[in-house]
């Protein structure tokens, strides 16, 4: 067992020398309760012929390990008897809590807890490193990390774009081939303006997001700079041009000219379309390969395969972090849910939409924890679990601090309508709508407020009818508010 987020860290120090490798190797050594080699007993030596290298490069990966990240406590022991012959070193792993996705114990190093707490849902880091590390300075930490992050994610632009510039094969004439760019990408109660960007992109502010549970799995696919477009076979460099530019038909079914040079647009690989293609065939029949309106004759044309789709696809299944990766099959299990429950089927077949790559890019997108329907919790779904089905663990609180935040803001009086505080998944089968303060009410009511909202429509009502009935015995608004304001009723 070990930590995903540490074996899929970009971190520099980690990846540059032997310091990721070790931690694997120590993995193999150590006790599966305590989580230290006390029974592997592993030499310097046997260290790095393991990992072919010298001692001082396994010293120096320990180091990294142990003093940068917090991952490893090297116990430097000695021969009993002997107080000049070194013995095995006892290296003290603190990957449980990582493993078993919990609150890390007391005793853990607070750098481990600042660089990877935040792949435990729920985990309070401030409050964590408060208790158990008051000494620990948490903000500089987090202000030097995160500027660490930014200057590794520049220089790994830095490269991209250099590959880009070295790989790209200009047409005969001059022009370079490019894909069509769809007018906008729709996203749940807006739009989307940016395009995708291809690559894998580091979280520059966040921290290296890994998982939060230690769940084995092949490695993450590759995004190589250029190959293929979206949709179609590899692009031959030598390939004749009579035009010296390329066109593509787009979304709206325009030619789009070929002007721009692909180094910001990198090709998708073979691997990837077929994972697109594979999810491709999770969207709805009548709005993947297009449908007629029978009573209005309005005609949907099919999604089309476009780079920006494909992009939001690739992401989706990647996760903007690996907790929140997703296989194809959990792909598609959150579009049929959000078809069903957020009301695209009946945009679609009211032929409210107007941008379908942006709608398909809404049903597959990773909801973030602000969103409506979004959790902090990475592999949740809908309020479940993707692996075990079960109930999510942090959902319940969530909805219960949005109910608790609408009433404190919107209407502080009003009792605490239980409905709020369901899951997504609990709400399949009882559909509902919103009233103007965002509270739940049912769909099939007749009543377009909530309760709350409603008794205090009748007492407003209620109160400009007595002053309208009072306005004509008293005359000034003056009059009319002393009154009100001591009724004797």
């Amino acid at each position: 067992m070990f930590a995903v987020c540490v074996t899929r860290d970009p971190d520099t120090g980690l990846n540059a020398g032997k310091a990721k490798p070790l931690y694997d190797l120590l993995v193999s050594f150590s006790d599966v309760s305590s989580r230290d080699t006390g029974q592997g007993y592993p030499y310097r030596e046997t260290l790095a012929t393991a990992l072919d290298c010298s001692k001082q490069t396994v010293d120096r990966a320990g180091d990294y390990l142990e003093n940068e990240i917090g991952l490893v406590k090297i116990h430097r022991r000695k021969v009993e008897g002997k107080p000049d012959e070194n013995d095995a070193n006892l290296y003290e792993i603190f990957d449980a809590w990582l493993i078993h996705g919990v609150t890390p114990p007391a005793g853990t190093p607070p750098q481990l807890v600042a660089r990877y707490g935040h792949t435990i849902p729920g985990l309070d880091v401030e409050a964590w490193v408060s208790e158990h590390a008051p000494d620990f300075d948490l903000a500089g930490w987090q202000s030097a990390y995160d500027e660490k992050l930014r200057a590794q994610h520049a220089k790994r632009e830095e490269q991209r774009r250099k590959e880009r510039a070295r790989r790209k094969k200009p047409k005969k004439g001059g022009g370079v081939m490019d894909e069509a760019t769809p007018e906008g990408v729709e996203e749940e109660g807006g739009s989307v303006t940016g395009d995708a960007t291809g690559g894998v992109m580091g979280d520059v502010s966040g921290g290296v997001m890994g998982d939060a549970l230690s769940r084995a799995g092949s490695p993450e696919p590759s995004f190589p700079d250029a190959d293929a477009p979206a949709g179609r076979s590899p692009v031959d460099g030598r390939s004749p041009s009579t035009s010296g530019s390329s066109a593509r038909e787009a979304e709206s079914g325009s030619a789009a000219s070929s002007k721009k040079s692909p180094a910001s647009k990198p090709q998708h690989t073979r691997e990837q379309l077929a994972q697109v293609r594979a999810v491709r065939e999770y969207f709805p029949e009548h709005f993947l390969n297009g449908w007629t309106n029978p009573d209005t004759g309005t005609v949907h044309k099919p999604l089309p395969d476009v780079r920006e789709l494909s992009q939001a696809i690739l992401d989706a299944l990647a996760g903007d972090l690996p907790a929140a990766d997703r296989t194809v099959e959990q792909l598609g299990a959150r579009i049929a849910q959000r078809w069903r429950d957020h009301g695209w089927a009946d945009k679609f077949y009211a032929g409210q939409v107007h941008s379908p790559v942006g709608a398909a890019v809404a049903l597959v997108r990773p909801l973030k924890g602000s969103d409506r329907y979004g959790c902090a919790n990475p592999r949740c779904d809908a309020g479940q679990d993707v692996d075990t089905h079960q109930e999510c663990l942090v959902c319940p609180e969530r909805l219960a601090a949005r109910a608790a935040e609408r009433r404190a803001t919107a209407m502080p009086e009003s009792p605490d309508p239980d409905v709020s505080a369901e899951l997504p998944q609990q709400r399949e089968h009882r559909p509902y709508r919103e009233c103007p303060c965002r509270e739940l009410i049912p769909k099939d009511s007749t009543d377009d407020l909530c309760p709350a909202c409603r008794e205090k429509a009748e007492d407003a009502a209620e109160t400009a009818r007595i002053r309208a009935q009072l306005a004509a015995q008293y005359g000034t608004p003056e009059q009319v508010d002393a009154y009100v304001s001591n009724a004797p009723f």
